[in-house]
């Protein structure tokens, strides 16, 4: 797995099965040192499963992977001091204070009392709870409650910060206060940063994406470059009547058409899409609830994958 420059995570060729059913099947990818990557799947994806092998509460069955600098396999013991784990589901106390939560914690990796609570105190400061800390979590709002659970896992000072669904439940306002407080973390304390999500917006600022889909790798790369490969931008016309509508279109020629739940989406061939636009909207307006110009997307990356649009089915795995 040697690589020219250094990576803060890397697998090749990961997989794994509960009993008969495989649920990761050759999965590879990397994050850099001081990156941030992007695991990106519906709801059933894998990329839970994925992400318990990375924080080594699943062995590892298929495959290898590297965690700074050591292997998986065999050296999972040492790479937890190298990892701050942000799970999905809540990992704090909530009768404990904010404080207690955190001491606690560093009492597990032995940390000594004067150091952890300068820790502490550095940790809620950073994300800006510092006025909370004897407050009990039970009493916090979501958005507060996965703050502490950041400087829980922050508190070890680890180079690598994995996180799974990091914003689940959160409203959309919480989750853009919370990525930016992230965002500046790891910026000031150089932290290669890897998280799951089912939210194509949250995958947008990451430098690389891995877009998994029934446990597969069906895209990975820069969202840049893989946006470019679906080609150049186009229009989508809302409709009652999609499939009627395609059709007539497609008479045409020198237009590419597809038709999508209650609209049809349409590239041109030649010329500029919002040229296209104009002349849609005049030629098919009684028939045309809406005419929006769009630039190529991740969730038409995973349509083109897969053939299907882009849902959360019930259950992760």
């Amino acid at each position: 797995m040697a690589t020219s420059s250094l990576a803060a995570v890397e697998a090749e060729g990961v997989g794994y099965a509960y009993g008969k059913k495989r649920v990761l099947d050759n999965i590879s990818l990397r994050l850099e040192e001081g990156g941030m990557f992007c695991v990106l799947g519906p709801n059933g994806s894998g990329k839970t499963t994925l992400f318990k092998i990375l924080s080594t509460i699943f062995a590892l069955q298929d495959g290898e992977i590297s965690i700074a600098g050591r292997s998986l396999r065999e050296f999972p013991t040492p790479i937890r001091r190298k990892i701050g784990v942000l799970f999905q589901n809540p990992a704090v106390d909530m009768k404990l204070t904010v404080r207690e939560n955190l001491r606690h914690h560093g009492h597990l990796y032995g940390l000594e009392s004067y150091d952890l609570e300068k820790r502490i105190t550095k940790n809620l400061e950073a994300l800006g709870i510092e006025d909370r800390g004897g407050d009990f979590v039970e009493s916090l709002s979501g958005g507060l409650r996965r703050r502490v659970e950041i400087a829980k896992a922050l508190l070890t000072r680890p180079s690598i910060l994995l996180m799974d669904e990091p914003t689940t439940g959160l409203d959309p306002a919480i989750r853009s206060e919370l990525w930016s407080i992230i965002s500046g973390i790891r910026n000031t304390r150089k932290l290669s940063v890897l998280f799951t999500t089912h939210l194509l917006e949250e995958a947008e600022p990451a430098d690389e994406i891995l877009l998994l889909d029934q446990g597969r790798s069906v895209a990975s790369g820069p969202v840049a470059e893989l946006r470019s490969s679906l080609g150049k931008e186009y229009v989508r016309l809302g409709t009652y009547l999609p499939k009627k509508l395609a059709a007539k279109i497609r008479k045409e020629g020198e237009i590419e058409t597809s038709v999508e739940p209650a609209s049809v989406k349409v590239v041109p061939l030649r010329g500029t899409a919002a040229q296209l636009a104009i002349r849609l909207w005049r030629q098919y307006g009684k028939e045309v609830t809406s005419v929006t110009l769009c630039r190529p997307t991740l969730e038409d990356l995973f349509m083109q994958k897969t053939g299907r649009p882009w849902s959360s089915t019930p259950g992760e795995i």
